[in-house]
């Protein structure tokens, strides 16, 4: 069981990588983007699109409501690819890894 855990976290964490880099560059080399100089950072983060949280106008979850027994209806709007999809949207976000020269 431990082995079919593990074939499925390197079967996600392939697909994220193959999503996140295969994606079109804006007409610049693949080398490039490491030489270049880091971009300033900016605190406007639109939030995540409706590939990773699916609102529901019907009912939710059992007993999930702001004022029912189970006070957050929002863990219902995900499902096992909300994660991943995050983490590609988020990466533009992402501040690069300094450089250790």
């Amino acid at each position: 069981m431990i082995r079919q855990i593990l074939l499925k976290n390197d079967i996600l964490v392939r697909l994220v990588a193959a999503r996140a880099y295969s994606q079109p560059s804006a007409g610049k080399p693949a080398g490039a983007a490491a030489a270049a100089a880091p971009k300033a950072v900016s605190g406007d983060v639109p939030g995540l699109s409706s590939k990773c949280v699916h609102s529901k106008s019907g009912p939710i979850g059992p007993g999930a409501s702001h004022d029912g027994e189970y006070k957050v209806p929002e863990y219902y709007c995900y499902d096992k690819n909300s994660y991943f999809e995050a983490e590609i949207e988020m990466n533009k976000f992402r501040l690069p890894q300094p450089s250790a020269k």
